[in-house]
């Protein structure tokens, strides 16, 4: 290169790093600083069902505590750890809806968090998704999303520590005929790829499909397959809907695939009495 070119490449070169819209595509990556926070990190992820129910957000039932916070997505909260407040920031989150897992949070704070630590739940559910679109198989970019934004928490936050993932989807895969081994493997896979210790895994927890919707269109094999996980893996929970009692609604009819508000707060302490089966 010449000396004349070398002044107008060098500008070139640096108007291009600092662009926001930089020559090549750039990815967050974890900050090298160690930060002494020390969490009890929750993934939840799946589809509608994570965070889809219709009822409205209730000031006292879903009020925020100050030891649960939430890996914020949209906008400038992304990567940022923020107040977990009702809706949480899963991909298709709704203003009027909620999920299980503010409730999960605050039981397990309540039973077993420790004065020093805080719950940070990682929400990652996103509607209509599963295998069969490729969206959580390993390698798909939901599931390499949740992977990503897990393990970017625990090195940022080296005193934390992954309790469980918390997996909700079954609807979009109903015609699947391979739905118990992709099921099987995506379990699999995420333990290992979060760092799981083949003789300590990850507690996984699944939870089970609206009863009504379930009956009213005999998906009942679709059901029975994530039921019985529990009896194909290790260190698996199964938060039934039917018991011990079924969850119903006022209109079972409305909007007969999700959940409304009340049953997803009831889901959150099926899910945490299976977490504490499996985990303690």
């Amino acid at each position: 290169m010449s000396q004349s070119l070398k002044p107008i490449f060098l500008l070139s070169l640096l108007t291009c790093v600092l662009s926001l819209g930089s020559c090549k595509k750039q990815e967050v990556t974890p900050s090298k600083e160690v930060d002494t926070s020390a969490y009890d990190v929750f993934l939840v992820i799946g589809q509608s069902n994570t965070h889809w129910g219709y009822g409205g957000v209730d000031p006292v039932l879903d009020a925020p505590q100050d030891n649960i916070v939430q890996l914020g997505l949209h906008g400038e909260n992304n990567l940022k750890v923020i107040p977990a407040k009702e809706p949480l920031d899963h991909h298709t989150k709704d203003a009027n809806k909620i999920g299980f897992a503010l409730t999960f949070a605050k039981a397990y704070a309540k039973q077993f968090l420790a004065s020093d630590r805080k719950v940070l739940i990682i929400p990652g559910g996103f509607g209509g998704t599963g295998f069969v679109d490729n969206r959580w198989n390993k390698g798909d970019d939901l599931y390499n999303f949740a992977v990503y934004r897990t393990n970017y928490i625990l090195e940022k936050y080296p005193n934390s520590k992954i309790k469980a993932i918390l997996w909700h989807q079954g609807e979009a895969d109903v015609q699947s005929q391979v739905y118990q081994s992709r099921l099987d493997a995506m379990i699999v896979n995420l333990r290992n790829d979060l760092g799981s210790s083949p003789n300590a895994p990850i507690p996984f927890i699944l939870g089970g499909m609206v009863p009504y919707w379930v009956d009213k269109y005999a998906v009942g094999h679709q059901e029975n397959i994530i039921k019985q996980t529990v009896n194909r893996l290790p260190k698996i929970g199964y938060a039934d809907p039917r018991v011990p009692f079924v969850i119903t609604k006022l209109d079972n009819a409305y909007d007969e695939i999700h959940f409304n508000a009340e049953g997803q707060r009831e889901m959150g302490r099926r899910y945490f009495a299976e977490y504490t089966r499996v985990a303690n």
